[in-house]
């Protein structure tokens, strides 16, 4: 499994982060050149690669953490309301999405992908330029997909880490 996940994940060294977001909570971001694609009859602009997240990560620079997949579920710094009307899903609500998009602003199109290394259980850290890292490690034994990294421009097949190995979807 690893070996194939190298092979894959190769694709990224060299290439600039350029989005990256969240859709309830999947992670997802966007690497190499922008390029049209057309979904639903719409075309609109994206990055060439696309890396979606379902399970922990943590993105950190010179040993602190920016952002982190708990951060879903914390309510954003300047929160005035009561916990129990936080709801985590509604856009801005949460941590995460006031730290991504700070993380962007100086981020977005100035990072690339220096190195991929990759465990045998589908973890995955990504070094970038300016002491940036990701790391996604899979965190349960329940049938379940940890990560997905696919070309939007080759219209391939997805590549799928899950609980049970690597495919192609």
């Amino acid at each position: 499994m690893k070996e194939v996940i190298i092979k894959e994940t190769d694709k990224l060294k060299g290439l600039k982060l350029r989005t990256a977001g969240r859709a309830a909570n999947l992670f997802w971001l966007g690497f190499g050149e922008i390029i049209p694609i057309t979904r639903r009859g719409e075309t609109e602009e994206a990055p060439e690669f696309a890396l979606h997240i379902q399970c922990a990560w943590r993105l950190s620079a010179n040993f602190k953490i920016v952002v982190a997949s708990q951060d879903l579920f914390v309510p954003r710094s300047d929160w005035a309301e009561d916990d129990e009307e936080f709801e985590w899903d509604i856009p801005g609500n949460n941590r995460f999405d006031e730290r991504i998009t700070d993380f962007l602003k100086v981020a977005a199109g100035t990072l690339f992908i220096t190195e991929v290394q990759v465990d045998s259980l589908g973890g995955l850290k990504i070094l970038m330029s300016n002491s940036f890292v990701l790391e996604v490690f899979p965190d349960s034994s329940e049938e379940w997909e940890f990560w997905r990294f696919f070309n939007r421009q080759q219209n391939s097949p997805h590549f799928v880490v899950s609980v049970n190995g690597v495919e192609y979807v």
